[in-house]
């Protein structure tokens, strides 16, 4: 979702008393705090990164689980993501799709599935 999907789509849906300038602070809050997430993590981000794009593009979707199994097999640890993680998808788009994550460290919780723009 490019900036300005998110701000039509926060637009739409006319939260009491949010404007316009709310919505563009809340937009500017994310971004700033993702970027902080990602500082220090660049080249481990880059890599997931590169994983889950491989991924969509030999599979047609990806998910947490499969970059963290790739990764775990080039020897890179999915978790020294940290927040960062939340960036990994940058870029893709959700199918609307969601599994739960066999992973034994996320307690099976539910992850959604990408694909790319």
């Amino acid at each position: 979702m490019n900036d300005q999907q998110w701000l039509g789509a926060r637009a739409e849906l006319q939260w009491p008393g949010m404007t316009m300038s709310d919505a563009l602070e809340a937009q500017r809050r994310r971004n700033a705090g993702m970027a902080a997430a990602e500082n220090g993590r660049e080249w481990l981000l880059a890599q997931a990164q590169r994983c889950a794009r491989e991924s969509a593009t030999v599979y047609g979707t990806v998910n947490a689980d499969d970059v963290a199994v790739w990764m775990a097999n080039r020897g890179m640890d999915y978790s020294a993501l940290g927040n960062a993680a939340g960036s990994v998808f940058k870029g893709m788009e959700w199918t609307g799709r969601v599994v739960r994550s066999e992973r034994p460290s996320t307690h099976g919780r539910i992850i959604r599935v990408w694909r790319l723009k």
